[in-house]
């Protein structure tokens, strides 16, 4: 299924013509536009409830098989797996671990991380639950992030009878954590967690992995970040992304209507032994404090934000309120950032979001059961020039206008940029030679080719007449 959706960002109306912008029209358009957007857009539904997608919170491509999405179902405590997703030959499979109802209960986030010569592309799981075995049994907040193999050889493959005591597929767990409403990978086993019950930023390091459906925790390392709040919403995940260039972290703070920025990178911070703390739920090699770490509030005032992607500067937040996407444009630090726009989808309560290999960004909706891809309109005005280069703008992030008139079917090209499109410019290079005198003149009326010496007529006497019209061109009488 495909919906249009018309899509028109600041400043600009409907029916729009080259008389609509001013002399400052490319800028203006190259400040506005956002690629993944375009200026209208259709919505693609890749995957839905016949794919066994439930109650979907969060989605990622898989950082080694091209095309490949994997999608958290919090309904089912499940993984839909779509293959070549977007092609031909699309197709999906379930994957659902023996022991999901704990590993995986409440599935609201996932992240890839670290390659593993055995499992492949390993990645966590981030759990909105106290651990009630789906209900079998009183809340025991033995909760936390799990790590899992990508490799579809051992994800919910090995141990599905949990022979000899091994529990399923999982390769770790640490249980300091209940209510994981985010999770996002740094470096080798550690990732970052957005910890819902005791609202606050927590850095787990998994160390060695236990091997598929083990017991042995006790090697991990937990940091808690207690200074830097976070406000649980349940229902709605408070996913993050972390900036692996700048090692700046970013979070959706749902409930507190805002995004955080985090330096990860920070060294200057204080870390007090807490092992005698009540939240230690297992035998640790290191539980600790962490406080004096640099942080602040990037955006506020956004109605629930949710999903968090990041794509070369531009970080991308969906809100549950209003089912809307904005962009921001990242200053060079990464701890500020300008509004550039925003657009309403068809969602009914959008979650995760990401940026595909293809470029297009991706959401989940919780409640219809749907996974949608955005779709922009290359060539808004169908006069046969895409708004953009669009393999410019795919391989090297560069914004290049080649219908610098997207809404005018009768312009594509302003050679002279003074908002009036060569096809009704009557000079086309603002010469003072009009382009009906330059083809009379035999300068071929192509005055755009500058390094042509036939692009301004010669004019000998200074008259305004070219020579070649000229019945005196050297004005001697």
């Amino acid at each position: 299924m495909t919906i249009l959706i018309l899509y028109l960002p600041a400043g600009v109306v409907g029916n729009t013509n080259q008389s609509d912008f001013p002399n400052n029209h490319y800028s203006t358009l190259e400040t506005e536009y956002v690629p993944q957007f375009g200026f209208s857009f259709d919505e693609t539904v890749i995957a839905d409830s016949s794919d066994d997608i439930s109650s979907p919170t969060d989605l990622e491509f898989h950082p080694g098989r091209a095309n490949e999405l994997w999608i958290a179902n919090q309904a089912t405590d499940s993984i839909t797996i779509v293959h070549n997703t977007g092609l031909e030959n699309q197709n999906s499979e379930i994957r659902l671990d023996v022991n999901r109802n704990h590993f995986l209960e409440e599935v609201s986030a996932i992240s890839f991380g670290a390659y593993h010569p055995e499992f492949d592309w390993q990645w966590g799981s981030a759990q909105e639950s106290l651990n009630t075995y789906n209900g079998q049994g009183d809340p025991n907040y033995f909760m936390g992030p799990a790590l899992w193999p990508s490799s579809l050889d051992h994800f919910a493959v090995e141990n599905q009878n949990n022979e000899g005591g091994l529990l399923g597929s999982h390769i770790d767990m640490l249980h300091e954590s209940p209510y994981g409403v985010g999770i996002a990978h740094d470096h080798g086993n550690v990732y970052w967690y957005n910890d819902g019950y005791y609202g606050e930023l927590v850095r787990y390091d998994f160390m060695m992995d236990h091997d598929t459906g083990g017991h042995d925790h006790s090697d991990g390392v937990v940091h808690r970040y207690s200074e830097i709040e976070l406000t649980h919403l349940l229902g709605t995940p408070g996913h993050m992304v972390l900036d692996k260039e700048k090692d700046i972290l970013y979070i959706s703070d749902a409930g507190a209507n805002r995004v955080l920025w985090v330096n990860t990178d920070d060294t200057t911070y204080q870390a007090e032994d807490i092992m005698n703390d009540p939240s230690r739920m297992e035998t640790l090699s290191n539980y600790s404090r962490i406080s004096g770490v640099e942080w602040g509030v990037l955006i506020e005032g956004v109605n629930r934000p949710t999903g968090i992607a990041l794509d070369d500067g531009q970080l991308f937040i969906s809100l549950n309120g209003d089912n809307s996407i904005i962009s921001y444009n990242l200053d060079s630090d990464g701890k500020s950032a300008d509004e550039v726009n925003t657009i309403n989808t068809s969602a009914s309560s959008i979650m995760g979001i990401e940026i595909g290999q293809n470029g297009n960004l991706y959401y989940v909706d919780n409640e219809k059961n749907e996974v949608v891809r955005i779709d922009p309109v290359l060539d808004e005005d169908g006069d046969g020039y895409d708004n953009i280069e669009q393999n410019l703008w795919l391989n090297n992030d560069i914004v290049q206008w080649k219908d610098e008139f997207p809404f005018n079917p009768e312009e594509w090209y302003d050679f002279d940029e003074d908002g009036i499109g060569n096809n009704a410019d009557l000079d086309d290079d603002n010469d003072g030679w009009s382009d009906s005198d330059e083809i009379n003149c035999s300068s071929e009326g192509v005055s755009y080719l500058t390094d042509n010496p036939l692009s301004i007529p010669i004019d000998t006497d200074g008259d305004e007449i070219c020579d070649f019209l000229d019945l005196d061109d050297d004005n001697d009488g």
